[in-house]
């Protein structure tokens, strides 16, 4: 028997699971365990979750491999707990705001074609690293339309690391999609997060040391997927949604349906995504954290401030519930949490009842109400927030409702008692964001761009590394497809694994009286074969995606 451990670090918790590799459902389910986030130091809580699961010698030899979710990356962006980022942009400055005041531009063009227009000043480009270097601990570099042609931002690149020795990364390194502010402010945000990952990583792979345990470690990806730790180093904004991502995965093995609506009421906040054919809907524009959108992959979240910790107010005979969150009373606390309520009612008794009970009793004084209308009150304004979010999302997609998380089965069963709302509550529901972490599918993909060249004669072919030039569209296809292809493959044989082609896509952006639509491309044996639709709208470009799976795990270290 082989078995994967599975790690959550959320706000208020960190769980841990240990699974039977051998099982597909919530029978899979070996051990668990629960223990407070360590805020600043996440791998204490992290190690005490593991060592509550009670793991023998014997088990600990047949772990895996062990998979983390986190809020880490999500949290540092949202306290800027980053580092400072000196940025270098090409040509214009992107408009809008930009998350960091340590900014040079230098001159250089490329049109959104890819042509070079004009060269960059090698002295200016190296006179703008080094006062830059003097200022910042890492440098961002961000070109107009570099994704049409990075030559500009590599040739930047290079001079920065002949000229200082600080980590450099280019903003089409990272980011495929056009969006010139967006994808400045993700590779600004992405290397701000190094040295906040690099600590992590670190810190994790002492702890699985410490704990015996020889197996490879992965991370949880915002869009579901999870990628070797080691790696996550160069690219630690993936991670941004890590857990809420992993959350809605957990609930798919739990439930056991294909549809459905999650949602997920952790200790802070309650994440609601949807599940389509057993597969997370993602955001297409990205995600938005704090102040900032950036361009990553990740899932279709809709986020509120409603958790077991978020703080009650009671003013003029009104309740308001969060969005801020506190120490619960029971814990030590002293003001009134969800948590408090509970213990009160004795419907979740975890900690000290007596002083929730206590403060229940003081804040209903306080407020001129007797303790079972206080109680009934927040009750009430807890279950219509719910409901609301129910309306928002559940109804407009008619699916089932799966609702996850440590409060989920106490505060799931007041909805339904007061507004007759079903929900499916799984077993392990306090757990799934662990079993999430532990059953992420391993997965990796590239993509390419098609455009007709200058003056609308012959195709460009938009790679991340390069553009090239084709006189037929299904030459530029044949080799987007092969480029992509390579590309996948490259980045899940980069973590120790076997790859494997999973799924190749290409199709036509057109507009057709003033709409977009869009025509798929058949492909046989990795090459496109002839076109089955005839369009006589105006043709845009083609896009290209060619998806790749880890299938087998070979010998290797942890976190390379």
């Amino acid at each position: 028997m082989t078995y994967v451990l599975g790690i959550d670090t959320g706000g208020t918790f960190t769980d841990a699971v240990l699974l039977d590799a051998g099982m597909s459902n919530a029978n899979s389910i070996l051990k668990k365990a629960k223990s407070f986030t360590t805020d600043g130091e996440l791998e204490l809580g992290i190690k005490e979750s593991i060592q509550k699961l009670g793991i023998n010698d014997s088990q600990k030899a047949q772990i895996s491999r062990v998979i983390i979710s986190t809020t880490l990356a999500t949290n540092s962006i949202v306290e800027g707990n980053m580092s400072k980022v000196g940025l270098i942009t090409i040509g214009d400055k992107p408009r809008g705001e930009i998350a960091t005041k340590y900014i040079k531009n230098i001159n250089g063009k490329v049109n959104i074609k890819g042509r070079m227009i004009a060269d960059i000043n090698p002295l200016e480009a190296k006179v703008a690293v080094k006062e830059l270097a003097e200022e910042v601990s890492a440098i961002a570099i961000s070109g107009v339309a570099s994704i049409r042609n990075p030559v500009l931002e590599i040739k930047v690149k290079e001079i920065a690391n002949n000229v200082c020795n600080l980590p450099v990364m280019c903003g089409h390194e990272i980011v495929s999609d056009l969006g010139y502010l967006e994808r400045t402010n993700t590779i600004v945000i992405n290397v701000g997060l190094l040295p906040v990952i690099d600590k992590f990583v670190k810190a994790m792979n002492k702890v699985i040391c410490e704990m015996n345990i020889n197996a490879p470690v992965f991370m949880v990806k915002g869009d579901g997927t999870m990628s070797r730790i080691g790696l996550i180093n160069d690219i630690p904004v993936d991670t941004v949604l890590s857990g809420p991502a992993a959350s809605v995965i957990g609930a798919v093995r739990l439930a056991g349906l294909d549809n459905m609506v999650v949602i997920d009421m952790g200790g802070t906040t309650t994440d609601t995504g949807i599940v389509k054919e057993k597969r997370i809907e993602l955001s297409l524009g990205g995600a938005e954290i704090g102040n900032w959108k950036i361009r990553v992959k990740a899932a279709k979240l809709h986020t509120i401030g409603l958790g077991g910790d978020s703080i009650i107010e009671i003013k003029d005979g009104i309740v308001r519930i969060g969005p801020y969150k506190a120490l619960p009373v029971c814990r030590g606390g002293n003001t009134i949490t969800l948590t408090d309520i509970l213990h009160y009612t004795n419907e979740y008794v975890q900690w000290d009842r007596d002083k929730a009970v206590e403060a229940v009793i003081n804040e209903a004084f306080r407020a001129k109400l007797k303790p079972v209308e206080l109680v009934e009150k927040v009750k009430d304004t807890v279950s219509m927030k719910i409901v609301q979010e129910n309306e928002a999302v559940h109804k407009c997609h008619g699916l089932p409702l799966c609702a996850i998380g440590a409060p989920a089965e106490t505060w799931y069963t007041i909805v339904h008692e007061r507004h007759n709302i079903h929900s499916v509550i799984p077993k392990h529901f306090e757990v799934a964001n662990a079993v999430g972490a532990a059953i992420a599918g391993i997965f990796e993909s590239e993509s390419a761009i098609i455009r007709q060249g200058e003056e609308g004669r012959d195709y460009l072919l938009h790679t991340r590394e390069k553009r090239q030039l084709f006189f037929c569209k299904e030459d530029a296809i044949d080799k987007a497809i092969e480029v992509c292809a390579e590309k996948a493959k490259e980045k899940i044989e980069k973590q120790g694994l076997m790859s494997e082609i999973q799924d190749v896509l290409a199709k036509d952006k057109y507009m057709e009286e003033e709409q977009v639509t869009y025509y798929g491309w058949e492909i046989k044996n990795m090459k496109v074969m002839r076109h089955v639709y005839s369009s006589k709208g105006k043709y845009l470009e083609t896009h290209i995606e060619v998806s790749a799976s880890g299938k087998m795990f070979r010998d290797t270290s942890n976190g390379d």
